[in-house]
């Protein structure tokens, strides 16, 4: 069916219905992984291109990073079903998290386990549940044709049904879902959309398809806080021998991993942690439930660190000694984490692409794509790469030639050079800027040698991404910084790899600098050599360390690049604080090879940005 039937719902750029109907094409014998850049606009092509898919009675699953994110592209079929001769049923779906009215009724914001553990025990007896069950007319809902998380919640709330398994229901009969990597890629909850959705007859899209990577899909992690936590909670039910045991865990991690550095790493056996006393796992689960319930039954969270830690042991103990799966104790802030990291990603995801007709891998960041397809396991695939509508009156790129981060440690005069460095930049584009660190690490020697202090006195507000900043925390920082584009006095500090250093829109004015310091290579400790010494077994020795060090570090610079220039008439400064980057042009945006200037730290404040050429 041609596309020509359907029309595009905005004034198309360059190439965009040409890659669409590319896509259209190659989804009749392949898989699609489709780079094009910031400003594109991959989400309408891709809708547009499988228009006549929906037609056909196909179906559509669209899985994003989190599930904060969901309503995004729905927001972006709304547009097609209101614009376009189409017509469909596009919702986004939400865990229990989010969508149980029981949960809510606690008044604090509940983790997933606490929720699912509300949920099973209390379902027989939820209201909201069983008025569901009852039976509810959600033929008005259906009638909006396309539905946000927010519109089902409200909707359910009002009439007091369920509103998660209202979207079970609705799944049957939605044309479209939205929703986070998770319900795709994890067995534990892919099962929810199996009985409603049938995967077989669904295209699959995959957006910011880079960070399918490094997703550490069987992974836990449990800190000495949670220990400490555990042995209060079996002193309180006068469990003394379990009390003795944890206090015993306590010793044995405090003796081998105190002596760690920060955000250094190392291998533990969780056997040699336990002393070898498995049989004690299951009796701490048991205890564990038994504080769940109780705390339940007061009307408080429905949390136990004793569960978490003896599934946490349970699980470390049944990987140790399997293939593709690390065990790692690390100090962070101080603190030791203990980590179950599972590197498995090609093995696990290659299974995961064959449940669906076809899948649309898309993102601005996939080069080299053929790497991007070998370390996540597609292998019947067409390659559409777009290139960069960005030219010198967009972007002014400048490669810092006596700057890096390179070495164990961010030396003092180095990062001095840096606070001076981003002083000049600042006084000279007197906007909204980020600069995006290598590591958190980096991040606090820059603030330690006083970028604070420096950009405050050149008038500028400064916002700093926290490591254990949430959800909430972090929307009101953005707001924040966003306000004040029209002043142009916002600095934003953070490190690449974060929150703020990808799937965010700060276009125009919100962001016109982009300074990023050093490159985001991880440290080199015990568990960066594991990874890599497993690429290397997966890939060769040459690929091995390109597939897990390089190229995911110049990803995640790529990605913070990119924040700042959303659409072509966006203008924006491009600093690389780093002389190494000139190593590595041919896997940076194609502008930033194009217009790169080398310059000294010293010489900053003679950049010209963009607009002083031409105003968009």
């Amino acid at each position: 069916m041609s596309l020509s039937k359907y029309k595009f719902p905005y004034k198309p750029r360059p190439r965009q219905l040409e890659v669409a109907s590319e896509i259209q094409e190659t989804l009749k014998t392949a898989n699609v992984i489709l780079e094009a850049p910031t400003g594109f606009g991959k989400t309408p092509v891709v809708i547009y291109s499988l228009l006549p898919f929906l037609d056909r009675g196909g179906r559509i699953v669209w899985a994003v990073r989190t599930g904060n994110e969901t309503d995004r592209p729905i927001e972006e079929f709304r547009v097609f079903r209101e614009k376009s001769n189409a017509r469909f049923i596009a919702m986004s779906f939400r865990g229990k998290k989010d969508m149980c009215l029981l949960a809510k009724e606690f008044g604090e914001t509940l983790d997933y386990s606490e929720v699912s553990y509300i949920c099973s025990r209390e379902r027989k007896r939820c209201p909201y549940y069983n008025r569901l069950e009852e039976g509810v007319d959600y033929s008005i809902l259906l009638s909006r044709g396309v539905l946000t998380y927010s519109e089902v919640y409200e909707w359910a709330r009002k009439k007091k049904v369920c509103p998660y398994f209202l979207q079970r229901e609705l799944l049957k009969v939605a044309d479209v879902v939205s929703l986070s990597y998770n319900y795709v890629v994890d067995e534990n909850l892919s099962w929810t959309i199996k009985g409603a959705f049938p995967l077989s007859q669904s295209i699959l899209v995959v957006d910011e398809a880079h960070n399918l990577t490094q997703l550490n899909l069987g992974g836990d992690t449990v800190t000495e806080g949670t220990i400490e936590r555990a042995k209060r909670e079996a002193e309180e039910l006068e469990a003394r021998d379990m009390a003795e045991f944890i206090d015993k865990i306590q010793e044995n991690v405090e003796k081998e991993f105190s002596s760690l550095g920060e955000e250094e790493s190392q291998v533990f056996s969780p056997l040699k942690l336990i002393d070898g006393r498995e049989e004690m796992i299951e009796k701490m689960k048991i205890l564990g439930e038994e504080v769940r319930d109780m705390r339940f039954r007061e009307g408080k969270r429905p949390h136990s660190s004793l569960y978490h830690l003896a599934n946490f042991l349970e699980e470390a103990t049944s990987y140790e000694g399997e293939r593709g799966v690390a065990l790692i104790a690390e100090k962070i802030d101080g603190k030791i984490h203990l980590n179950i990291w599972d590197m498995r990603s090609s093995e696990i995801l290659s299974n995961v692409w064959k449940k669906f007709r076809r899948v649309i891998f898309m993102s601005g960041t996939l080069s080299p794509i053929e790497a991007f397809a070998e370390t996540i396991g597609v292998k019947n695939y067409k390659p559409i790469s777009v290139p960069s509508p960005y030219d010198e009156t967009n972007a002014s790129v400048y490669i810092v030639k006596d700057l890096t981060t390179r070495g164990e440690e961010l030396s003092q005069e180095m990062a001095r050079k840096y606070v001076e460095a981003i002083g000049k930049v600042l006084e000279r584009v007197k906007g909204n800027t980020a600069v995006f660190t290598a590591s958190y690490r980096i991040q606090l020697k820059l603030l330690e040698a006083g970028l604070r202090e420096t950009s405050q006195q050149k008038g500028y507000q400064v916002f700093v991404e926290k490591r254990d900043m949430s959800g909430q925390e972090a929307g009101e920082v953005l707001q924040e910084f966003k306000e004040l584009a029209d002043e142009g006095k916002g600095l934003l500090v953070a490190p690449m790899g974060g929150r703020f250093a990808e799937g965010i829109d700060l276009p125009g004015k919100e962001l016109v600098c982009v300074f990023l310091a050093g490159i985001p290579f991880e440290k080199p400790t015990v568990k960066t050599n594991l990874y890599i010494s497993y690429y290397e077994e997966l890939y060769g020795e040459g690929k091995g360390r390109l597939y897990a060090y390089i190229y995911p570090a110049l990803r995640k610079a790529s990605q913070a690049i990119g924040r700042a220039l959303r659409s072509p008439r966006d203008q924006a400064v491009i600093i690389l604080g780093d002389h190494r980057y000139n190593n590595y042009l041919p896997l940076l945006p194609d502008y930033v090879r194009e217009l790169r200037q080398e310059i000294s730290h010293t010489k900053l404040d003679h950049i010209q940005p963009p607009w002083e050429k031409i105003r968009l």
